[in-house]
């Protein structure tokens, strides 16, 4: 990043002189303006690109290293257009004009690996800390490869002497602590120091916490048949569970995809549906027009989740789900409800960020304390934002909990979309809900 911040320093020191020749009658002095940048980019080409080491080690290296093959290119197009230009004395415009469109060439460079940088680190990697727990020599050399990352803020790795077992308890517990007081988002134990750590007891509770437990492997040629193998920093590594949208460019095309449906459908529908919906409702019953409640988001995150409001105002909105031929629900609200028009205005969740248009439907804080302890992986169909509509609320488990096999059920389904999302898939999900709202669903009420 220091050599594209300087590049791009010495792209726009270029473009200046370029615009100063504009106001320079002197030839004389002209020259030595166009000298100077003859001298600025062959420094910049032989400090920084080094040049004299690209020939000894051949053009293999120069050539998997695109972005810095195309600065050279820049200036070393910099340097030829001011060396013509001194030679067949072009006139200042065209000179100007090549300059400029260098300089411009420079800036998206500069651009582009800024705003990437920027969103990896702070919008879609900011909250992905992790942390090694593992005295061994794997786990040095993981956690030292990691802190180079640009995915990951690396705190440190445990270095407990954990060869007491009677100490396992308190262990287990001092990681946890650790992790939730600092943020923590996965566990990584090397493989070397399993047999001092709790695996199994680890693995739920940290689960509770939205805490994802993996492992270091030994070697580069582990197999398994339980874990998914995945690799960091070049090291392998065994992760519970597959998910696609760890990547950076997934997290990004599903993102980019939330943004427009939900615009669309803001600028569109709900331009006209709120106006309509809020008489209506107002028209019905005494309260507000939308009913907004706090529920569990990504990493046990919560947000407020808006709909239109479909009951009579009551005290145990925050503990008790709607049922079949519920007394709360307005005339209006039924209506709503059936159709499901009531979950329109999370479109506004879906385009501030809180939600997705697909993943699991966001669950009332009571039922997520009440059930993370009940139902084995609950909380991790939290690793994902929560969706307007889900790959379980399309395979019929929608609508009200009526025991905890139905919650099982709900669960399993939303870990089978986590480890095998792909944008198809949330197209799919979005024209499935659409049939079965026009085809009007026994589960909604």
């Amino acid at each position: 990043m220091y050599k594209q911040l300087t590049f791009y320093r010495i792209a726009c020191l270029n473009a200046l002189l370029a615009v100063s020749l504009f106001f320079i009658s002197d030839a004389s002095i002209a020259v030595y303006i166009k000298i100077a940048i003859c001298l600025i980019n062959a420094a910049f080409i032989i400090i920084n690109f080094n040049l004299l080491k690209i020939i000894q080690q051949g053009n293999r290296k120069l050539f998997t290293q695109r972005k810095k093959l195309l600065m050279l290119f820049i200036c070393s197009m910099y340097l030829l257009t001011t060396l013509l230009s001194l030679y067949f004395n072009l006139p200042v415009i065209a000179f100007f004009i090549l300059a400029l469109i260098y300089a411009l060439v420079a800036l998206v460079i500069y651009a582009h690996a800024a705003s990437i940088t920027f969103f990896k680190q702070k919008i879609l990697n900011g909250n992905r800390r992790i942390a090694v727990i593992g005295y061994d020599d794997k786990a040095r050399e993981f956690a030292k490869k990691l802190k180079l990352s640009l995915y990951h803020n690396m705190p440190g790795h445990s270095e407990h002497n954990t060869k007491n077992e009677s100490g396992k308890g308190e262990l287990l517990s001092e990681y946890i602590s650790f992790a939730r007081k600092n943020r923590i988002r996965a566990l990584y134990v090397s493989m070397q120091h399993e047999e001092h750590v709790p695996i199994a007891a680890l693995t739920r509770e940290a689960e509770k916490y939205c805490i994802r437990v993996n492992f270091i492997a030994p070697d580069k040629n582990f197999e398994t048949g339980v874990y998914h193998v995945n690799h960091l920093g070049g090291m392998p590594v065994l992760e519970q569970y597959k998910e696609p949208l760890k990547s950076f460019y997934k997290r990004l095309l599903k993102r980019t995809f939330d943004l427009l449906v939900s615009a669309i459908v803001i600028v569109f529908v709900l331009s006209w549906l709120i106006p309509l919906v809020s008489l209506l409702i107002k028209l019905d019953s005494k309260g507000p027009v939308f009913f907004a409640q706090v529920r569990s988001g990504r990493d046990n995150n919560p947000f407020t989740c808006l709909k239109f409001r479909s009951m009579h105002i009551n005290e145990v909105s925050n503990t008790c789900q709607a049922a079949k031929e519920d007394s709360r629900i307005t005339r209006v609200g039924r209506f709503l409800r059936k159709t499901s028009l009531d979950e329109f205005p999370q479109f506004l969740n879906v385009f501030m960020g809180d939600m997705s248009i697909a993943g699991p439907r966001p669950h009332m804080l009571y039922h997520t304390e009440q059930y993370s302890n009940a139902v084995n992986h609950y909380m991790v169909r939290l690793y994902l934002k929560p969706g307007l509509t889900g790959w379980a609320q399309v395979n019929g488990f929608r609508g009200e909990i009526k025991n905890i096999q139905f919650m099982e059920q709900r669960v399993a389904h939303d870990i089978w979309y986590m480890e095998n999302w792909s944008l198809l898939l949330d197209i799919k999900i979005m024209i499935l809900t659409f049939i079965a709202i026009l085809r009007g669903d026994k589960m909604a009420y």
